[in-house]
């Protein structure tokens, strides 16, 4: 998988991916989700709008760095999910899942949302 974007923005760091090469370890995918962790942002907005699949290392990373954020008070928000994709990620499920939203406003909406549900 390749991050073809990425930008720290007001209220979240955005990662958008698009396919890679066949049997690529996601060594780019784990780089940019570890910043987007450490960026203290209260969501990680990932746009997926250009995958058809998503390997099993991909989906083990999204699943880790949804966990990780959850433990930092944060959020993964996956934006531009396709149906066969949010169904491959939902099989690797070990809890709930993360947000799945169909925009990057819907995205922002719910982060606006959730950091002031936490802040109340």
């Amino acid at each position: 998988m390749t991050v073809v974007y990425h930008e720290l923005l007001p209220e979240s760091y955005l990662l958008i991916l698009a396919p890679g090469q066949a049997g690529e370890p996601e060594v780019a995918l784990a780089h940019w989700l570890h910043c987007a962790q450490r960026s203290g942002k209260p969501a990680v907005w990932v746009d997926c709008g250009m995958l058809s699949s998503l390997s099993e290392e991909a989906a083990r990373l999204l699943w880790a760095s949804h966990y990780r954020l959850q433990q930092k008070h944060a959020q993964l928000v996956l934006v531009h999910v396709p149906d066969r994709l949010k169904r491959e990620l939902l099989d690797h499920a070990q809890g709930p899942a993360p947000c799945i939203v169909p925009t990057l406003l819907d995205a922002a909406e719910q982060t606006h949302w959730q950091s002031g549900s936490m802040l109340a």
